[in-house]
């Protein structure tokens, strides 16, 4: 499972492969890139912190 990130509506998450648009927002492009991409090691840990506060 990896994480990636949109770049439209800064949306991460995770998926098995990478998609052809977000999940959440639907964009495909962003600036003339693609909208989805790997996300980074401090977007991830974000993400994490995020989760494990919800579980708390």
């Amino acid at each position: 499972m990896n994480f990636y990130y949109c770049d439209a509506c800064h949306y991460c998450f995770e998926s098995k492969s990478l998609p052809d648009r977000c999940p959440d927002c639907g964009a495909a492009e962003h600036n003339d890139k693609k909208a989805v991409r790997l996300a980074k090691k401090d977007e991830v840990d974000e993400l994490l912190r995020i989760r494990a506060e919800d579980n708390e």
